[in-house]
């Protein structure tokens, strides 16, 4: 035997009465709740009440109706009801899809105008403009290259942030 297994000694027969007392027990526990009357008693006052018991000589079994069947009238208007259900759906999703669009525009632009400021601000803080070339060698801006590099930040920002 291994160490700290458990064993269970069960014959046959105790597995069997075991078995057959859960199944009777479940029988006779919901069985009679699926046999069970329902009864509607009216009291002195008038007031109607219903429950699993006779309450009373004048206690009736009632028996539920089942649901009314819908016509044709009624399936279409279900069937209409549904389509009205499914567009305004769609329109919402696609409306919620067009505020996310404009969210995600909105945040690029906004991103993109940060970066054109801090362009302009760096080129007009600075005091010599630079170009590396493929040979790691600085080549100052002249004049000319400084106003034309100032002059497209410019535009940036008048693009990307709608100013000057």
């Amino acid at each position: 035997m291994f160490a700290g297994a458990i064993r269970i000694n069960l014959k046959m027969g105790d597995i069997l009465h075991r078995v057959i007392s859960i199944v009777a027990t479940s029988l006779i526990l919901f069985g009679s709740v699926a046999s069970a009357q329902i009864y509607k008693c009216t009291d002195a006052q008038g007031k109607v009440h219903y429950g699993d018991r006779p309450c009373g000589e004048n206690a009736s079994v009632f028996v539920p109706r089942d649901a009314p069947q819908g016509d044709a009238g009624t399936d279409q208007r279900r069937h209409k009801t549904q389509r009205l259900l499914d567009a305004l759906e769609e329109e919402r999703r696609q409306t919620q899809q067009a505020a996310q669009e404009q969210r995600l525009v909105a945040e690029k632009r906004r991103l993109n105008c940060q970066h054109a400021r801090a362009r302009l601000r760096r080129l007009s803080e600075a005091s010599a403009l630079y170009h590396v070339d493929e040979e790691g060698n600085r080549t100052v801006f002249t004049d000319a290259e400084r106003e034309a590099s100032t002059q497209e930040a410019r535009a940036a920002v008048e693009h990307w942030c709608g100013e000057s």
